[in-house]
């Protein structure tokens, strides 16, 4: 059991001494190429990262604790196929220059997991982030705080839908997923679906325009030497089949 102040001591712990591990989930195209991964943060007395972060903004210290998993996670994925898929708290739009370049731009996409942010400041910075070569995807759309109205001003490359939105889709209820793919495609983002939980969703994801697809269903997170085992560049099928 978690007790009420663990996440106090996971962010004492990560910015003390950096103990964070990173873990990594494969991004698959619909046709089952592995895109690349997005790297997931872990600490080590169990606490789930969304209580450490929520702590880490509650006492200011979110931007470090950003910081401090972003190397590891670049560091980690050292001889991993593919896209990284960092996430950052849209706060740094506001402050791009401050971010830990690390890595090659034609590899890192930057992850924006927040809306709480003025529409003209996520513009600039998101326009800044573009200038240095990075390209953008917009996460969670379709989760609670995050609508299409974002996609005019982030402008990203990729879209991200909300795995709760992919689920009502597999439910029967394909409106909202079929409303953020409009979307996307009307800035011509490339349409990846979260939290597939099922391999035989994917035929019909295929017809409603996903391009990418992300989820338990095609691997869980693990650690960089694993996937450095399990996938390679002439293996475009491995976890698919």
């Amino acid at each position: 059991m978690i007790s009420k102040d663990a996440a106090q001591q996971a962010l004492v712990a990560a910015l003390r001494r950096g103990d964070i591990r990173a873990v990594f989930q494969p991004i698959w195209t619909i046709q089952g190429q592995c895109v690349g991964f997005e790297a997931l943060s872990r600490f080590a007395n169990g606490c789930p990262p969304d209580r450490v972060w929520d702590y880490a903004e509650r006492v200011h210290q979110v931007m470090r604790l950003d910081r401090i998993a972003i190397q590891q996670a670049v560091r980690s994925a050292y001889g991993l196929m593919g896209k990284l898929f960092l996430n950052i708290r849209a706060v740094h739009l506001t402050a791009a220059s401050t971010l830990p370049f690390l890595g090659s731009s034609n590899r890192i996409i930057w992850e924006i997991t927040e809306s709480q942010v003025a529409d003209q400041d996520g513009a600039s910075g998101s326009l800044w982030l573009r200038q240095q070569g990075y390209a953008l995807a917009l996460d969670d759309a379709g989760s609670g705080c995050s609508t299409p109205h974002r996609l005019d001003w982030l402008r990203p490359q990729i879209v991200k839908i909300d795995s709760n939105v992919v689920q009502e889709w597999a439910q029967g209820s394909p409106e909202g997923l079929r409303r953020w793919i409009a979307a996307a495609r009307a800035i011509h983002a490339v349409v990846v679906a979260e939290g597939v939980e099922e391999r035989a969703w994917l035929e019909g994801l295929a017809r409603e325009g996903i391009q990418a697809v992300q989820g338990y269903a095609l691997g869980r997170p693990a650690s960089a030497p694993y996937w450095r085992a399990h996938t390679s560049y002439d293996q475009g099928q491995v976890g698919l089949s």
